[in-house]
């Protein structure tokens, strides 16, 4: 009986050339990251990433007087004096937005905004 004894050595190897220098692997990885980047960024603008949802506020009423509370005035009596022929809740409810009140309760001598169309 004989024995052979093989001698695997990575050095002397055959290497099969990959036919991109370093540089060259970095130039492409840089193309697919790019590529990644555009087509995510196309993806996001499809589906509304970036749209923003118009005010109801800004599109019912862009101009505003600034009045005084007086004493025993309410958001109803003030919408009231001010609606014009317009529905007086709406025009509650302009008032309330407008100044961000919580509850819509108002004090004498408190400074609001009252839209005016």
């Amino acid at each position: 009986m004989s024995t052979y004894a093989a001698s695997f050595n990575s050095l002397n190897a055959p290497t099969i050339p990959s036919g991109l220098t370093r540089r060259g692997r970095f130039a492409r990885t840089l193309v697919v990251l790019s590529l990644a980047v555009v087509l995510l960024a196309g993806f996001a603008f499809k589906a509304g990433a970036g749209d923003v949802a118009p005010s109801s506020t800004t599109s019912e009423a862009s101009t505003y007087i600034v009045l005084t509370v007086g004493s025993g005035d309410s958001i109803w009596s003030i919408a009231r004096s001010v609606a014009d022929g317009r529905d007086v809740r709406s025009v509650v409810d302009a008032i309330v937005v407008a100044n961000s009140l919580s509850n819509g309760d108002v004090s004498a001598g408190q400074k609001i905004r009252v839209p005016l169309a």
